[in-house]
């Protein structure tokens, strides 16, 4: 399944940034590994007190979106 129009121009170039294709097919596990990528990226741009900084909270915006996917499956 195509899901790059759940994505709006910031989070596509963010997912760009780190290499993800998302205007590739996808499928439950697929997106579970979609899922994982934007999670650990999300836990990387955490500040020193491992709060989430403005880009980690863009990260999580993302993963909302994913998880959302995978519910409606």
């Amino acid at each position: 399944m195509k899901i790059n129009k759940n994505f709006n121009e910031r989070q596509i170039e963010l997912l760009e940034k780190i290499d993800i294709d998302i205007n590739k097919d996808y499928n439950e596990k697929t997106l579970e590994q979609l899922e994982d990528l934007v999670y650990d990226t999300m836990m990387d741009n955490l500040d020193e007190k491992q709060d989430f900084t403005p880009l980690a909270e863009e990260y999580e915006q993302i993963l909302d979106i994913i998880v959302e996917i995978e519910n409606n499956l």
